[in-house]
């Protein structure tokens, strides 16, 4: 067998055992259907409370937003926030948890490249993130009478794929700094919060001061949430959205080289500090 071949043959165990792992408790696939539709069905009705309903208030968030659909604009972005947060304690984690298991120093001692438990166990977090967004749609369906016409859905679809190597290597950066800092939940916690902040998860990127959207355009997630609500809400075609993507692949590029930089650098210094061993 090539060296290839093996290390493929290695990624996809990685993804495997994670996958058992999550099996094993499925309790802990509840949140799938809590946090996906309450959350964002509260914050829907909170806007509707402070507006009033009043046809003046609708009319300011639409000039900001690009949308009427307040539900609609709601829901999507809360889907990337669920999005954001698997892959940040899904693949961000993934090293943290070996370590906290002891077995992190028996996975460096395999033949298998050491791009393996960088990228491999991350693929696991794609099935919770696929069924948070068919729960969130069907509850935008059920609760609020939303639904977009499915060659919008599709095109989300190819927009979510396209989206995925982005935020996949954002995780990958974090579970890099696992052999510098130890313990990552707080780092992880400040990025996911300044995500929400920023990105227009939560309100539109007008609402930010001129700075912080220079820095909201060069984070992936804002145009991720963007497309998706552009294409869903507004009818925009994947053509219109096609620059974003282009910025968001290339942003995903060098993201992971990046990673894979930091990952080399933070193994040397970690198998001299013997921090692989410590949690």
């Amino acid at each position: 067998m090539s060296l290839l071949a093996a290390d493929i043959r290695a990624f996809f165990a990685a993804a495997r055992k994670e996958l058992r792992q999550q099996r094993r408790y499925p309790t802990l696939f509840l949140g799938l259907l809590f946090w996906p539709v309450l959350l964002p069905a509260s914050w829907v009705l909170m806007g509707h409370a402070y507006s009033g309903n009043d046809p003046q208030a609708l009319a300011a968030f639409a000039e900001r937003a690009g949308s009427t659909n307040v539900a609609g604009f709601v829901f999507v972005g809360y889907a990337m926030y669920m999005w954001l947060s698997s892959l940040l304690w899904g693949s961000g984690t993934a090293l943290r948890q070996e370590q906290v298991r002891g077995s992190l120093e028996a996975v460096f001692v395999t033949p298998a490249s050491r791009l393996v438990p960088l990228f491999g166990p991350g693929v696991a977090t794609l099935i919770p993130m696929a069924a948070t967004f068919v729960v969130m749609g069907v509850a935008l369906w059920v609760l609020f009478g939303v639904v977009p016409p499915l060659g919008a859905v599709l095109q989300a679809a190819v927009v979510v794929i396209l989206g995925v190597p982005a935020l996949y290597a954002i995780g990958t950066l974090f579970a890099a700094t696992v052999l510098r800092f130890g313990e990552v939940a707080p780092i992880v916690q400040l990025i996911r919060g300044m995500f929400v902040l920023a990105c227009g998860i939560t309100f539109p990127v007008a609402m930010l001061p001129g700075w912080a959207q220079v820095w909201a355009w060069l984070m992936p997630p804002t145009y991720i949430v963007e497309d998706l609500r552009r294409v869903l809400l507004q009818g925009a075609g994947l053509a219109e959205v096609a620059p974003h993507v282009a910025i968001v692949l290339t942003i995903a590029m060098l993201t992971a080289l990046l990673a894979i930089a930091v990952f080399r650098f933070l193994e040397t210094s970690a198998r001299r500090s013997g921090m692989l061993s410590r949690f």
